[in-house]
């Protein structure tokens, strides 16, 4: 008897133990431990992974539990790869986010079957930054200006099927008459301004603004590139003297085209996790986001590295994938057949 006491009292004494250990693992962060992998659609040194690579310096301190944020570069299919990644084979557990082409939305809202996912169900985690577009040559190109561009035949690199680099240029050729000769396999925007310092390509699209910023700020300045054409809804502030291919489209059906495949470019660098990740755990992740966004650490690593940083979260990047999904079919059609997309089984 005086055994069985002595054990209910030594139980007795290690149950307020036993329940705060409980109460601790409950109260610990799921993502403490762990690592978080932050896709990057394009190879390594370009836009994107520059801009993923400043997030993931400052983006695990506003995560409870403070995890490893781990890069991993996914080229391919002009970001169609990556996307189609997110959506079908990575964790729905809030330990996978990828940085996506915004092309990507673009080319899945047309229908395009390599598009294995669904643009509205996705998480929405935030943006880093709007972008317009261009479209630069090298000084030795025989390229002056925009009437050159689009009147010449001319040789750019492309990243591949559904990047801005393919896309946009097909959209010149049927919207304004160009006659650009698109050379897809140029995975990255550094291995297309080698392969025109070389003489291999005169020229590439698909260059966001803020890249052109932040990676070729003395061959701009020098003259060795130069912005021949920009493609956006208006003319960027820094380029206020170049046109823009939405102003040269003669139609009325040219432009609404154009605008469709422009409209794309407010998602300039979105983050976003697969879809049905838990609640609780996407807010965390938004809730960061926003919190690295705002925070001075951040700020001045991003104008160091000469990044854009009009950033907005996902009720913002919702509206707009759901604009591009909700366009008027013949506008649709219209790109379609500018990009060479088949429409889409009726479902």
């Amino acid at each position: 008897m005086k055994t069985n006491a002595l054990v209910a009292a030594c139980a007795v004494l290690l149950l307020p133990g036993l329940a705060q250990s409980a109460a601790a693992q409950q109260s610990e962060p799921f993502f403490a431990g762990k690592s978080i992998t932050l896709v990057v659609p394009s190879g390594p040194g370009g836009g994107y992974d520059t801009y993923a690579r400043t997030l993931g310096r400052h983006y695990s301190k506003h995560i409870p539990g403070r995890p490893q944020i781990i890069i991993q570069n996914v080229p391919g299919g002009g970001g169609m790869v990556a996307a189609n990644n997110l959506y079908n084979l990575s964790p729905r557990d809030g330990t996978a986010l990828a940085m996506l082409a915004s092309s990507s939305f673009l080319v899945a809202a047309l229908g395009e079957r390599l598009a294995k996912f669904d643009n509205v169900k996705f998480t929405p985690i935030g943006n880093l930054s709007e972008e317009s577009d261009t479209c630069s040559v090298w000084h030795n190109s025989g390229v002056k200006d925009a009437k050159d561009f689009l009147t010449k035949d001319v040789n750019i690199g492309s990243e591949g099927i559904g990047s801005n680099s393919q896309t946009f240029p097909m959209g010149m050729n049927e919207v304004l008459g160009a006659k650009l000769k698109i050379i897809p396999g140029y995975r990255g925007t550094n291995l297309r301004a080698a392969a025109m310092e070389r003489g291999e390509l005169q020229g590439a699209c698909g260059i966001f603004v803020s890249t052109l910023g932040s990676l070729f700020e003395k061959q701009l300045a020098d003259g060795t590139l130069r912005v021949v054409l920009q493609m956006g809804l208006s003319r960027h502030e820094k380029f206020k003297d170049v046109p823009n291919a939405l102003e040269l489209a003669t139609d009325e059906g040219g432009r609404s085209a154009l605008s469709l495949m422009f409209a794309q470019l407010a998602l300039g660098r979105p983050i976003l996790a697969p879809p049905d990740i838990p609640k609780d755990r996407a807010a965390i992740l938004v809730k960061a986001f926003a919190d690295t966004m705002q925070d001075p650490e951040y700020l001045a690593d991003a104008r160091a590295m000469k990044l854009d940083t009009r950033w907005f979260g996902p009720e913002r990047m919702s509206e707009i994938i759901a604009q591009m999904e909700a366009a008027p079919e013949p506008v649709k059609a219209r790109v379609r057949k500018m990009l060479n997309i088949e429409k889409p089984a009726e479902k």
